[in-house]
């Protein structure tokens, strides 16, 4: 019997534990299965501790910087994309790219050059990223939005935080080498759960200490004077390496470092699908939960943890616990998505999935790195593992799939992956064919609950599906943003054109619309499946905003509220307050805000300015409604706040659901002056007048999430 099929029947051998040569069994046998020799190691622990502190200060500093700016940048392009999800996919994916040139960098300049070389190039590079953070302010106006808009996002990431991002990428794995070369066994791996730590730090803090007290314009000038003082601390640390003697190239002296191509695709190949589950673990994340910095950063988060975990303490990676959990943890993370009750246990299940299967791709990582002379060559397998992982799973997934099959193929090589290191299996042969069948079931479990699908598609925005049901009312056609229902239509002809869902006409939206009054002019931001159209009445103008353009084809494809209404139907595409902004005031009676992306409300619609906007294009005695219905989001306090800002006030509506009718429970906030409308329904108890709160006015500049969480 081989050691791998005494592994897999749980032999006495402890493979967390070292033997005489200071490898581990678990390392010994990866090796082996990936065709490395086992006498080329030499890992060493870290020594000269005390000559490690300057490179530790700066490497802290370039990763907590690193992973500061993420979260602010997205936070900024938000509203210029409707404040979807996919920007912080695409945001992902700029990251992991920069990441890998960052890490090429690093492994070319100490394979290739000198090392006095090494830092003049690297001062020259911090010299000249700072005086571009120093210079660039920033786009003082929304860009238009012309072309795909991960590519529009993409080249305004590569323009605004390009060069800063390339040079605290090249940090870590740069200073490692310079550290580790006076000493040739000294592989400084600790320096790289460091790195991790402070990534991890800087995630944490920004939700909950600089967001809520740091508005953005602060945030970015704190970020580029802390810029400036990493760049002054790097390049003393470089300084301090230009006097470590070296008579020609690192590669060349110490005889460059050579891998088998098995090593290196695992190396890729390990990096990879935890990349992979993390896109598809956030993304499945934001369709139905808002998409802000607090909920991008949960499972950025645990990949960081795993990564410091697995690298600064070894020992906690046991592949015979892992034969157990990993099982678990795909079959959770597969599930839990199709689990109509997301919303409550399953979301710590998902995350909890999540982090063992990252522990597992990191921690068999782990057992397989070099020693100091591929300390490069390493870190550039695993940075492009992660580039080719988020390439997929935030560009080509959404091109190629209808639907959030990355999911699934990442669960399905995590699943070989299981086969390979933990129970031992081999054969290409044998592999191929799980891969294969993997992938042929994983897609077959998809959509198979909530009725007949009668369209799926994807884009930039999310995924929509429309699917038909047998409802108490009748038969019903719904429109789906991921899991969330964004309106339907009872195909019944008693209540064809009857409202329903979140805008029955005991709504808040149903009670603005129904008020008397002559030929009306109402903007609409979101379409929906038209629902609101139907309250139309001839002479009457309705002019929906709406940001995704397939939206507009299946409200008119799919449903018949839009071509049935008696009023004027007008659509503008684009986001709604980039529209209104560029518009001559529309005197609007009635401006409705039901913008949605799963269960959320974009930011950049509830701001102080946002709401200056919508002020001018509506008539003084006009009324906004705002549909805050949220599983997550408390927003009264928000809404109320703007109204007082603007001389208004706040009636929050809270209409119960009847499902004979197909209409569901909702709440809206009607914004107006007070007046005979406001009076009459306070008296009627149809409505609530909401106090304004101490809360922070929500800006452009400043807004608070954390505060406005449901308990």
């Amino acid at each position: 019997m081989g050691k791998a099929q005494r592994m897999a029947r749980g032999g006495t051998e402890a493979l967390g534990e070292t033997n005489e040569s200071g490898v581990s069994p678990a390392t010994r046998l990866g090796l082996n299965l990936m065709g490395a020799s086992i006498t080329t190691l030499d890992l060493k622990p870290v020594a000269n501790t005390a000559g490690i502190i300057p490179y530790a200060v700066s490497v802290f500093m370039s990763a907590t910087l690193l992973f500061l700016i993420q979260p602010i940048v997205a936070k900024q392009l938000l509203p210029w994309f409707g404040g979807g999800a996919g920007v912080w996919l695409v945001c992902l994916v700029f990251f992991q790219t920069v990441l890998l040139f960052g890490y090429w960098y690093a492994h070319w300049s100490v394979e290739s050059l000198s090392r006095k070389a090494q830092v003049l190039t690297h001062i020259a590079l911090l010299v000249l990223s700072t005086l571009a953070v120093c210079l660039t302010r920033g786009a003082q106006s929304h860009p238009a939005v012309v072309g795909h808009p991960a590519l529009v996002a993409l080249s305004l990431l590569a323009s605004s935080i390009g060069a800063p991002y390339f040079v605290l990428s090249s940090t870590s794995p740069l200073l490692q080498a310079w550290f580790a070369a006076p000493e040739r066994g000294s592989v400084p791996y600790r320096l790289f759960a460091l790195s991790n730590l402070g990534s991890l730090l800087a995630l944490l803090a920004y939700p909950f200490v600089i967001e809520p007290t740091l508005d953005t314009r602060v945030q970015i000038e704190l970020w580029r004077v802390a810029y400036a003082v990493f760049a002054l601390a790097c390049a003393w640390v470089a300084l301090r390496a230009w006097r470590v003697p070296t008579a020609c190239p690192v590669g060349q002296s110490h005889g460059r470092f050579r891998a088998g191509v098995g090593r290196r695709a695992t190396w890729v190949l390990l990096p990879a699908c935890a990349c992979m589950l993390l896109l598809a673990v956030t993304n499945e994340l934001c369709q139905d939960i808002a998409p802000v910095p607090l909920l991008w950063i949960a499972p950025l988060a645990i990949y960081l943890a795993s990564f410091i975990l697995c690298f600064e303490y070894e020992g906690l990676f046991r592949p015979r616990v892992y034969t157990v959990l990993v099982p678990l943890a795909l079959m959770a993370v597969l599930l839990i998505p199709a689990h109509p009750d997301i919303r409550t246990l399953g979301v710590p299940i998902f995350l909890s999935g999540l982090f063992v299967l990252c522990m597992f791709c990191h921690g068999q990582l782990v057992q397989l790195k070099p020693e100091s002379r591929g300390l490069t060559s390493f870190y550039l397998s695993v940075s492009l593992g992660g580039a080719l992982g988020g390439l997929f799973a935030g560009l080509l997934a959404p091109a190629i799939f209808a639907d959030y099959f990355e999911l699934r193929v990442a669960v399905s090589i995590g699943l070989v992956l299981f086969l390979r290191f933990l129970l031992g299996y081999s054969s290409k042969t044998f592999l191929a064919i799980c891969g294969s069948l993997a992938l042929v079931l994983l897609y077959i479990s998809s959509g198979l609950a909530g009725g007949t699908i009668l369209f799926r598609g994807r884009n930039f925005y999310g995924v929509l599906s429309v699917r038909e049901k047998n409802a108490p009312a009748g038969k019903v056609r719904t429109m789906y943003h991921g899991t969330t229902a964004h309106g339907g239509q009872v195909l019944t002809d008693a209540l064809r054109g009857e409202p329903g869902y979140y805008y029955g006409r005991e709504s808040g939206v149903g009670i603005a619309l129904l008020a008397p009054a002559t030929a009306r002019r109402v903007g609409i931001v979101g379409l929906g499946v038209g629902t609101i159209a139907a309250y139309g009445r001839p002479g009457d103008v309705y002019r929906f905003y709406e940001l995704n353009p397939m939206v507009e084809r299946l409200a008119r494809s799919s449903f018949t509220f839009l071509r049935d209404s008696n009023a004027t139907v007008q659509t503008v595409p684009g986001d709604a307050r980039l529209s209104l902004e560029g518009e001559p005031p529309q005197n609007f009676d009635v401006l409705i805000l039901d913008a949605f992306s799963g269960d959320s409300v974009p930011v950049h619609l509830l701001t102080r300015e946002a709401f200056q906007c919508y002020f001018r294009h509506l008539k003084a005695d006009g009324v906004i409604a705002v549909h805050i219905s949220s599983n997550y989001l408390d927003l009264d306090p928000v809404v109320t706040n703007i109204a007082a800002a603007f001389g208004r006030i706040a009636l929050r509506v809270r209409s119960a659901g009847q499902p004979d009718r197909e209409v569901m429970p909702a709440e809206w906030i009607l914004i107006t002056r007070q007046g005979e409308f406001s009076s009459k329904l306070e008296s009627k108890k149809l409505a609530e007048i909401l106090a304004p709160t101490h809360a922070r006015l929500w800006t452009d500049q400043y807004s608070n999430i954390v505060g406005v969480l449901r308990p």
